[in-house]
């Protein structure tokens, strides 16, 4: 395959791999399913387009070198090892190598998703040094070009069909099972590396504000003294993890309903003591959950305590915990 053509479709490729797995993380679910798909299939496309990179790369790298140093060559090389980090992660989650729990007790899924991210300037930074303009973009088509790009990508949907097919059991978001139905025993992952804040439930309050009749605050007894509601629902963690948990609070539009929220709110935004916040539809109300409870066990500090949002088919970070403030617009 002509050399131009394997660069521009590794610089493509790396923005695509880094996109779909961001974007996996907001969309609905079988949005979201669509585009780990490709997310998958386009890391597999990567690895089986590295073939061709390699003969390139060695020619360029030998005769280069003998050329003295060259910023060029260290920035491609700290991008290259980058890449293989970022791809050798992805298939070893993939088959069950790794997980959120080992062999370290950090998820290496945060990794691969850290690495992947800083790999984008790095591949930017090295293109715009060794940028080439031969041959031009419509003279890199032909027929055996095609022949070889079809097989690249039939090749690399066998191959991603093969591995969703070994390693431990995972859901369409690569998590693994973790601790379902154990109460308040289920991994503990904090977005944004938050510290679980120390709360006093007697001082405890949460604000209800906005576009709503009348604006105020509920207190934690308060809270446990209105009708409440048990779901089941999955908690799906970014980090690489779900467990399926049976959860007690009060559905978000009885706590609105109270308050009275005007026919103009279209959404509602949820906020956590430690300033991380969220925005759902306001239609969504009845499906999400001010949690107090876990599995008949009031929540610990870690998952929430004193309140925490219950966002079924949502990513875990939008659970919100500690919650503070549920704000109508």
């Amino acid at each position: 395959m002509p050399r131009r053509l394997v660069n521009l479709a590794l610089l493509v490729a790396v923005p695509v791999l880094v996109a779909t797995g961001l974007l996996a993380w907001v969309a609905p679910s079988p949005i979201a399913e669509g585009l780990l798909v490709m997310h998958r299939v386009a890391g597999v496309g990567l690895v089986l387009a590295l073939a061709w990179k390699y003969g390139i790369a060695r020619r360029s790298v030998r005769r280069r070198v003998r050329g003295g140093l060259d910023v060029s060559l260290a920035v491609g090389g700290i991008a290259s090892i980058a890449l293989l980090l970022v791809l050798g992660l992805g298939l070893a989650w993939s088959i069950g190598v790794v997980s959120f729990d080992r062999p370290l007790g950090y998820s290496l899924l945060n990794v691969h998703v850290f690495v992947g991210v800083a790999l984008v300037p790095l591949m930017v930074a090295h293109a715009a040094r060794r940028w080439e303009s031969r041959p031009a973009t419509r003279d890199l088509g032909g027929r055996r070009v095609a022949l070889r790009a079809l097989a690249l990508g039939v090749g690399a949907v066998v191959a991603t069909a093969a591995l969703d097919r070994v390693g431990l059991a995972r859901r369409s978001t690569g998590s693994r099972a973790a601790a379902s139905f154990s109460g308040n025993d289920f991994p503990l992952t904090i977005w944004a590396f938050d510290a679980v804040p120390t709360i006093d439930a007697a001082t405890w309050s949460m604000r209800i504000d906005g576009d709503v009749v009348s604006p105020g605050a509920i207190f934690y007894e308060d809270l446990l003294a209105l009708p409440s509601t048990e779901r089941e629902a999955v908690l799906d963690c970014t980090g690489g993890w779900w467990t399926e948990q049976r959860w007690r609070g009060v559905t978000l539009a009885d706590l609105l309903a109270s308050h009275g929220v005007r026919a103009s709110a279209k959404r509602v935004d949820v906020v956590s003591l430690t300033g991380h916040a969220w925005s759902f539809p306001i239609v969504e109300a009845d499906r999400l959950l001010i949690a107090t409870h876990v599995g008949g066990e009031t929540l610990s500090p870690g998952h929430g305590y004193p309140a925490r949002l219950i966002a079924p088919e949502h990513r875990g970070f939008q659970w919100i915990k500690w919650v503070i403030q549920v704000h109508v617009a």
